[in-house]
């Protein structure tokens, strides 16, 4: 499994999904956190089974490179503690 961020672009909805990390193992005691929350206007965050932000899915992304730049942001926060 790659652990580079996988941004993908939908231009027939103007939609663009960032993997802000690579999906997690599922934690012993199910699937808490899993699913996603309206975090501002034409975004939603998707968490994975351990809770943290997983995804973000920005609608009308060429109308957001506010979003767009926030998720870069998270990722680089990522890799920085990573590395």
């Amino acid at each position: 499994m790659s652990s580079d961020p996988v941004i993908r672009y939908f231009p027939e909805t103007d939609t663009m999904a960032i993997e802000l990390r690579p999906w997690p193992e599922a934690p012993v005691g199910g699937t808490n956190g899993v699913g996603g929350e309206d975090a501002g206007e034409d975004l939603v965050i998707h968490y994975a089974p351990d809770g943290e932000p997983w995804l973000w899915e920005i609608e009308h992304a060429s109308a957001h490179p506010e979003h767009i730049a926030a998720a870069l942001g998270q990722i680089r926060k990522r890799w920085r503690t990573m590395a």
